[in-house]
């Protein structure tokens, strides 16, 4: 599907004023830290492990105390040291804040990239509908909305998913073509399936040379249907 410089800034249909409030903290920890960090926050926050495993050579924990699927992630990596350059180092990875409907974080979207603010990552992680961005300083800086539209069922989701527990990523996509699925009536249900599981809203190259992630070869971020040969993203 071609884009055109119209649709690059489409506004959404079913524009609404929202907040976002705060949903988790991600942490980046060395490999011996991570144990510790997971039983002092289940000690001292009465955290609950929902998941516990592995992507690629990082290995992650997704940890709650209340009704969401998640309020805490830590990912840890033997190539995390304390004294690494920041984008290496064992450090809070990001904030996130999650948005009550997808209207609303389409809205933000729209807002932001009109005023030159651009996300570096736009992704289905299965469990939310996502948008990364960088505060002045590099911190990063997601907005999110439940991809299932209710925290039990993302809750009992990444509980028991496989496709989760294979790709804790989850799939890239264009948010502005989401934009314009939404304003042709499709629901959060609709589009979280033709994001996740069908890949049809490949990120467009400018988008791509925004993200930051660079990897050699096919990655689990990007969909299987889009084939191999499909780009990577970011610089080396």
């Amino acid at each position: 599907m071609t884009i055109s410089a119209d649709m690059a800034r489409t506004v959404p249909v079913n524009a609404v004023q929202e907040r976002a409030v705060v949903h988790h903290l991600a942490f980046k920890v060395t490999t011996d830290e991570f144990d510790a960090m997971i039983a002092w926050y289940q000690d001292v926050l009465d955290m609950e492990v929902n998941f516990r495993g592995y992507q690629r050579e990082s290995e992650v924990c997704f940890l709650s105390n209340d009704e969401a699927n998640h309020r805490l992630v830590f990912v840890t990596n033997p190539a995390f040291t304390r004294d690494a350059e920041y984008g290496g180092r064992a450090r809070l990875d990001h904030s996130a804040f999650e948005f009550p409907t997808v209207d609303g974080l389409l809205t933000k979207y729209a807002y932001l990239r009109d005023h030159g603010i651009h996300p570096y990552l736009s992704i289905d992680h299965g469990l939310t509908i996502s948008l990364y961005y960088r505060d002045p300083v590099g911190h990063g800086v997601e907005i999110q909305t439940d991809a299932l539209g209710d925290w039990q069922l993302s809750r009992e989701w990444i509980r028991s998913a496989d496709e989760f527990a294979t790709n804790p990523a989850g799939i890239l996509f264009d948010p502005d073509r989401v934009i314009d699925a939404r304003n042709r009536g499709a629901g959060l249900e609709e589009l979280h399936r033709r994001i996740y599981v069908q890949g049809e809203f490949a990120p467009r190259p400018d988008q791509r040379q925004r993200m930051h992630v660079h990897v050699d070869g096919p990655y689990v971020w990007d969909h299987s249907s889009w084939g191999p040969d499909h780009p990577t993203f970011g610089p080396h």
